[in-house]
């Protein structure tokens, strides 16, 4: 298989620790699929709704339950409003100030039931005919509490990324993800930032995997209302830069089987962001290096599509989570896999695959998920900054 990285930045891949794959149980008789959410009374359809907050007349987010569990410890924000927002950055800053409380109070919560909170999302609208990083186009964010067990699995179960198959490779810590850390640490200004803090590329494994940035305050960092701002403006560098890379070497469009094609010649020093050299000559490596195995042709088994057939745009997933004592969110970039910030969890430093519907849970498991959820709603409502997250606009 063509190495699409150089081989001293592939080496750090390889070293990535990883578990393929973590188990998560299903709820009795639940058959899952994608289930499109165009408008309100879908949302109510197709999940359990706790609470409904407004935040305009058009926008507003559900806490839900989630139908297909990634964890027995489970809560799901999804935007709400009658228009389609599939970015947190398409929502208004009052709205991201909203999920920054929840999730610091969900990992509040978590700390009162012994677990570790896992907060995530992902990016990727304009997938529509393989398997995409996210598969309801509405926004949605993913609330997880690891419990003691699932971490002791982990750890005892971590391996490399380089005992893994090139296939499993790429779906879990894809070369794409080392790259984008590299690409976002070059265009992400650190001065321009309020609240997150740049963790240097490479300097650690998930800063090799992931874009990494600390939360200075920890889980209170996220109810600050410049995070929105942080992650409206890393987007915006983000869509730049992938702009940028197709305009330079590539040609032709994205659609329904059919995207753009790199150019037989491209010039890297074309591409129009400030990259370092070293950055620019690993993006041609790895661009050089796709052809001639991506091809448009049609529709591909899922193993086959989520290694050579990439998304259909820029698509990344946001991991925030706890790690010796700090909380750090991570953005992976996306090309070929289809494991978003749901499908991939980060847990003590190791990148987690979770795998749905590994089993059923008993009644007493649906009996603790309820009351974990109905705890928290509870927590919530008398939260120091509750106000910001129900009645958004006071």
């Amino acid at each position: 298989m063509t190495q699409l990285l150089p081989s001293a930045l592939e080496g750090r891949r390889q070293d990535v620790r990883v578990v393929d794959s973590l188990a998560a149980k299903g709820y009795p008789g639940y058959v899952s699929g994608v289930q499109r959410m165009g408008t309100v009374s879908d949302v109510y359809g197709w999940t359990k709704v706790h609470a409904h907050i407004n935040v305009s007349p058009d926008e507003g987010y559900a806490l839900t339950d989630k139908r297909s569990p990634h964890a027995l410890y489970e809560l799901m924000l999804m935007s709400a409003g009658t228009t389609h927002r599939p970015g947190l950055h398409d929502h208004a800053p009052e709205f991201g100030t909203a999920l920054g409380v929840v999730a610091a109070c969900f990992a509040e919560h978590c700390r009162a039931y012994e677990l570790s909170p896992v907060v995530s999302w992902s990016y990727d609208p304009n997938t529509l005919d393989r398997e995409s990083i996210q598969g309801e186009k509405r926004f949605h964010a993913h609330f997880v509490g690891r419990t003691h067990k699932e971490r002791a699995e982990v750890e005892e179960r971590a391996t490399r990324v380089g005992g893994l198959s090139a296939v499993r490779a790429r779906r879990i810590v894809e070369e794409a993800s080392v790259l984008g850390a590299l690409m976002s640490a070059d265009v992400v200004d650190r001065d321009a930032l309020r609240v997150l803090e740049p963790v240097p590329a490479l300097s650690t494994p998930m800063a090799t995997a992931t874009a990494q940035f600390l939360l200075p305050q920890g889980w209170e960092s996220l109810a600050n209302p410049e995070f929105h701002a942080d992650i409206v403006y890393i987007h915006r560098k983000l869509r730049r830069l992938y702009d940028e890379i197709i305009r330079a070497c590539a040609t032709g469009e994205s659609g329904v089987w059919q995207r753009p094609a790199i150019r037989e010649e491209f010039d890297p020093e074309s591409i129009d962001v400030p990259l370092r050299a070293t950055t620019r000559a690993t993006l041609a490596h790895y661009l050089r290096a796709l052809r001639p195995e991506i091809l448009d042709g049609g529709p591909l088994a899922r193993s086959r599509a989520t290694h050579v057939y990439p998304l259909a745009d820029l698509a990344y997933a946001i991991t925030i989570t706890e790690h010796e004592g700090q909380v750090y969110l991570h953005l992976r970039i996306n090309v070929f896999s289809d494991l978003g910030g749901a499908g991939i969890s980060i847990i003590d430093g190791v990148i987690v695959k979770t795998k749905k519907g590994v089993g059923d849970m008993r009644v007493d498991e649906i009996a603790a998920r309820s009351a974990f959820q109905a705890d928290f709603l509870r927590r919530l409502h008398l939260h120091p900054m509750a106000a910001r997250a129900l009645f958004p606009r006071l």
